[in-house]
């Protein structure tokens, strides 16, 4: 079975979603290598969260207070100021989600950092990029992005990617914080938890596809 062949699949199986389900990534790894001030391993541990988020609830979930135990921040390389001051060591930082096992992400879905109000370290603006093969090849990014000022703070916050991507590997680059805005900070990039929206049956059925390519692979 070819990736254009399960790409299909996905589509004709996104036609006939009727629900959705939640997707935590079962590992994450600091690809662009920024210093953390916070571990990165925080954003998809659930360790901040009030409760077991499910997509039938996960607008009720909220996130705790940023602390070192449930959410990630990087250093402050410009001390005070913009995390991306011209000129400055303030890089985008470049995160690899590894999804588990093939699935089809329609939403990006996170809750933002905070100490119980807003705060300019929020990450606001993502790149994303696909795989299908573990990480080996990637697709044409998908931006997205909330208003400067427009936080999620402890809340769950659903950004649409536009469309329905296959992936087992997701390459998220973090562009911007909220610097600027109206809460401080920015000197950081920060998250508190992140995951994925997944049309049902369809994860189902590319788990399944993904599994059925390997044995013939192997045969």
């Amino acid at each position: 079975m070819t990736k254009k062949t399960l790409i299909a699949a996905a589509a004709i199986s996104a036609g006939s979603a009727s629900a959705s389900v939640l997707i935590t990534p079962a590992g994450v790894t600091n690809t662009s290598g920024v210093s953390e001030f916070f571990p990165l391993a925080n954003i998809a541990n659930n360790s901040g969260l009030s409760g077991s988020a499910t997509f039938a609830n996960y607008n009720t979930i909220t996130h705790g207070g940023a602390g070192a135990g449930n959410a990630w921040t990087t250093d402050n390389p410009n001390g005070s100021g913009d995390y991306f001051l011209s000129g400055s060591p303030g890089t985008p930082a470049i995160v690899t989600l590894d999804l588990g096992a093939v699935y089809e992400v329609t939403d990006f879905v996170f809750w933002g950092y905070h100490f119980g109000t807003p705060n300019g370290n929020e990450s606001r603006e993502f790149s994303l990029e696909f795989s299908t093969d573990g990480g080996g090849s990637f697709g044409a990014p998908v931006t997205i992005s909330n208003p400067l000022s427009t936080y999620a703070v402890q809340n769950a916050n659903t950004l649409s990617l536009g469309g329905a991507f296959a992936a087992d590997t997701v390459r998220l680059t973090i562009d911007d914080n909220h610097f600027g805005g109206t809460a401080p900070g920015g000197d950081r990039l920060g998250l508190g938890e992140v995951k994925f929206v997944v049309p049902e049956p369809s994860s189902m059925m590319l788990s399944s596809l993904t599994a059925f390519a390997l044995l013939r692979r192997r045969r």
